[in-house]
């Protein structure tokens, strides 16, 4: 059976009323959805279209989030012309894996890439990267692999490699060196182990409302879905496979929040004043990690 987020899973209609009444969801301006039947999976997309689009935006969602949850900014970046698809990262949302034991962070940089290339085979658009949360730099990984990426958008880059980021990621310290230790020594043993976000990183930052902090953490599709220690821990292992000293592939474009708790800005700005591109920098005054308020939302 494939489940619908028009049709049938309506957890996302709650978040509606945390948006501006402009830019909130309704019937008539919902996404269309796809399946995108992969070989290593079956694909939700979400998209919506824009007639003469000049640019394709794939957004990229983090972890606990799901394409869905981010409709409400598609929404506005439709409104301006642009057409925007917007996967579900298995296993969140409603996509999944053929086979859990292939569930790793590769498998993610994978599926972006060679969805630049399905959605460029299609149409011949150009494509932008629009990455939120940890899906920044997911999409940079994807961007260093796929050439076609005309244009990368982060609201933050969260660069694993570096233990202090990891530090900030996780409750404590405890979880972020000796859980990471164990993960690393006994692979065969913990991989295959589920466990919520929720459990593993700050979640309570992900938002600066506290209700809607909650109805993310809560959410089965989103910070409530289990996720195998394998993607976890190869998450944490990812090292670019360019160096941001080296990335030409195309501009990019830091739009970070102000506020935000979960990934303060200190914690981006050492991978992107490394990076060797055309760049540029916004600051989305007085928003959170997850940016609903203004005049942030209105900058972005």
């Amino acid at each position: 059976m494939c489940y619908s987020y028009n049709d049938s899973l309506l957890y996302w209609k709650q978040y509606q009323r945390f948006f501006p009444e402009e830019i909130r969801l309704k019937q008539g301006r919902l996404p269309t959805e796809e399946w995108w039947e992969w070989e290593r999976g079956k694909i939700h997309l979400d998209r919506m279209p824009a007639a003469g689009a000049r640019l394709k935006i794939i957004s990229v969602h983090g972890a606990g989030g799901y394409g869905r949850l981010l409709a409400p900014y598609a929404g506005m970046l439709q409104s301006c012309g642009y057409e925007v698809v917007s996967p579900d990262l298995p296993p969140y949302g409603l996509s999944r894996t053929h086979s859990t034991y292939s569930l790793n962070y590769s498998l993610w940089v994978d599926l972006i890439a060679e969805l630049i290339d399905r959605e460029y085979a299609h149409d011949g658009i150009p494509v932008v990267l629009l990455g939120s949360s940890i899906g920044g730099m997911l999409a940079y990984h994807a961007a260093a692999r796929n050439k076609r990426v005309k244009g990368l958008i982060a609201t933050t880059f969260v660069d694993t490699s570096r233990p202090e980021v990891r530090d900030q990621l996780a409750p404590n310290r405890i979880i972020s060196r000796l859980g990471k230790l164990a993960m690393d020594r006994l692979p065969l043993v913990l991989d295959s182990f589920k466990i919520s976000v929720k459990h593993v990183s700050r979640m309570q930052f992900i938002s600066n409302n506290t209700d809607l902090t909650r109805l993310i953490i809560n959410d089965p599709s989103a910070a409530g879905t289990r996720i195998p220690l394998r993607l976890l821990r190869t998450f944490l292992n990812m090292q670019p496979e360019v160096q941001p000293e080296d990335f030409k592939t195309c501009p990019v474009l830091l739009v970070h929040p102000e506020q935000d708790a979960m990934t303060p800005i200190a914690f981006s700005e050492p991978f992107y004043n490394r990076l060797g591109s055309a760049k540029e920098c916004v600051i989305l005054e007085g928003a959170g990690h997850f940016p609903i308020e203004a005049p942030g939302l209105q900058q972005m």
